[in-house]
């Protein structure tokens, strides 16, 4: 079964047994345990977030006890239970937070395919599309949904920027360099890995109107348009921040102006 059919059958089940107002957050730990998975709780160490073992017909979703923030043990949990549900011929899986962090649109290996559960099941795409209406997502409307459905900053922005065909780009940043960059279909420029994030930015909830130019340059001034909203927020337990560019200029590729020095 495919990684969002799985979750949603899974959502139809908790639907049709709970009144609406107890839907969310979604506890991936009671699903598990309800489908006889063994729930533990262990020191891993600082390498690995969350396990999922499997012997006969004994199953089990180990979470890592040194895990603080409750998102991020949200999404271990259900990481792990989409490993149950999609994996379980597999004896044994050790998840990185690497592996957590490892999404795609058109999943390609088994820790992609688990992380599309994940943001499926805790974050349902007809509630998140509800919840979130037909503007830009902002840091602001991610923090909220995050405390409706219990996830991590990062993974709600992840899934808000899945829904939405708007023009705008999710950035992670750490150590003042760009980790990872994500921009929707629209948003017609890139900031490569490593490239030094604007000091200049400051973490904001809401946007906040910034020369294109003057934050990425000539070339992204050329694609995106003068004028960029950015919103920003720390994420100390990650040693990272998250950062969301929007550009409202709503030309199509044919229509960008040339690149001139």
């Amino acid at each position: 079964m495919q990684p969002r059919a799985a979750a949603n059958q899974i959502t139809k089940a908790l639907r049709l047994a709970l009144p609406q107002d107890k839907w969310f957050p979604v506890d991936p730990l009671t699903i598990a345990q309800e489908f006889g998975v063994q729930v533990h709780e262990e020191d891993l160490g600082t390498g690995i977030e969350g396990a999922m073992l499997c012997s006969g017909k004994k199953s089990a979703i180990v979470i890592n006890s040194r895990i603080r923030e409750l998102g991020r043990r949200s999404f271990t949990a259900a990481h792990e239970l989409g490993h149950y549900s999609l994996h379980r011929d597999r004896a044994e899986l050790r998840c990185s937070f690497e592996d957590l962090v490892d999404t795609a649109p058109h999943p390609e290996n088994i820790e992609q395919e688990a992380n599309e559960f994940a943001m499926t099941l805790l974050m349902p795409m007809d509630d998140i599309r509800e919840q979130a209406g037909t503007g830009v997502p902002t840091i602001s409307m991610a923090k909220r949904l995050a405390m409706r459905y219990g996830t991590s900053l990062t993974a709600t922005a992840l899934r808000l920027r899945e829904s939405s065909s708007k023009s705008f780009a999710l950035a992670y940043v750490t150590s003042g360099q760009v980790r990872w960059w994500w921009p929707t279909s629209r948003f017609r420029w890139r900031m490569k890995r490593g490239q030094a994030w604007p000091s200049a930015l400051l973490p904001c909830d809401d946007p906040e109107s910034h020369d294109t130019r003057r934050l990425f340059g000539i070339e992204a001034k050329a694609r995106l348009g003068e004028v960029l909203r950015v919103s920003g927020a720390d994420m100390p337990n990650y040693d990272a921040s998250l950062w969301i560019v929007e550009t409202p200029d709503e030309r199509r590729p044919w229509e960008w102006d040339k690149i001139e020095a």
